[in-house]
């Protein structure tokens, strides 16, 4: 299952980190959080031994960020406003942020300081 989570600084996107949830063990394996990313698309993975509820709250806990509406990922003191959009419907997301599941084909756009011009949509192929 994939989700999408784009930042935008100031209208300027920010780059998800790769690898957020990939611990190498040794120079030839790796070890995966359930949740994870494999590159800086913003694609966050969801591949878990069981089924569950997976969050950005714990996305952003492995990462090691700040998720809050007063500091996101190392940002504070900037207005957040942040938009969750499923099957092309947008709607801006007022509850707790931890709390946002990670739903296949959920896009969340978390915006920082001045407002976007466009909610992006993530165009969905081969993650």
């Amino acid at each position: 299952m994939h989700a999408h989570l784009s930042i935008y600084l100031n209208g300027e996107a920010l780059a998800v980190p790769s690898h957020i949830g990939i611990v190498e063990t040794s120079p030839t394996s790796h070890c995966n959080y359930s949740t994870h990313t494999h590159n800086r698309t913003g694609i966050l993975h969801v591949e878990a031994p069981a089924p569950g509820t997976f969050t950005l709250g714990q996305i952003f806990a492995i990462w090691g960020q700040p998720l809050s509406y007063t500091d996101i990922a190392g940002n504070p003191g900037v207005p957040v406003v942040v938009y969750v959009t499923d099957n092309n419907v947008v709607s801006q997301y007022t509850g707790d942020l931890a709390a946002i599941e990670l739903l296949s084909h959920r896009e969340i756009t978390i915006q920082l300081g001045t407002p976007i011009t466009e909610i992006p949509s993530y165009t969905w192929g081969e993650p």
